[in-house]
């Protein structure tokens, strides 16, 4: 008698909802509020409504956003989603991901990093509160050394969501606007320098 497949750690779906760089984007947005696919063309660059719907189809085919309701609008339906489930791998799912299928989610994540560090830049926001944060921590580590630094890392992200709840939590009651912010977070390897290439 066969023995039962074990369960996918990595939901299928999820994975191939972040392969694309638009549905991550849809997915972004959904995850902060429901939206509307016109709603959501107009946050967009250079992407047409005809495709936004399409990959909000395709979102809910793969049971990542759901239909939460209607609205007539100027004799027009407008068709309201929000995010079923938060778009985020942990370490044990990115860890049983082929590295071929890791490529693309990292390369969109990386992507939407740089366009938001130069849009801030040029709205003239980066420099605009002076405790923001930014560091590049060049580091010779060892493997026990690299442990300790992934688990610093992971309770600060932690941290930084369970900070983005209870701001929100807090600012229904008093009706504060809260500040759209980003947070990066980064750890990666780096090949060795030839000796001399930083003369």
């Amino acid at each position: 008698m066969p023995t039962k497949a074990p369960p996918a750690l990595v939901d299928p779906r999820l994975l191939k909802a972040l392969s694309h760089p638009t549905r991550q984007l849809i997915l972004d947005i959904l995850s902060k509020g429901p939206s509307s696919p016109i709603r959501i063309t107009r946050r967009l660059d250079d992407v047409s409504l005809n495709l936004v719907s399409h990959h909000i189809k395709v979102l809910k085919d793969l049971g990542c956003v759901e239909l939460i309701d209607t609205v007539q609008r100027r004799g027009a339906t407008e068709h309201i989603y929000r995010a079923s489930q938060w778009a985020m791998l942990d370490a044990v799912q990115w860890d049983h991901i082929e590295p071929k299928d890791r490529y693309p989610i990292t390369a969109n994540i990386l992507r939407l990093i740089s366009e938001d560090t130069s849009r801030s830049l040029a709205e003239g926001k980066f420099e605009e509160l002076s405790d923001n944060h930014l560091s590049r921590s060049p580091l010779e580590l060892d493997g026990e050394g690299w442990l300790e630094v992934v688990g610093t890392l992971e309770r600060a992200l932690e941290e930084v969501l369970e900070a983005h709840a209870k701001s929100a939590e807090r600012a229904q009651d008093s009706g504060e606007t809260l500040m759209t912010a980003r947070v990066v977070i980064m750890q990666y390897l780096l090949g060795r320098q030839k000796p001399g290439a930083d003369a």
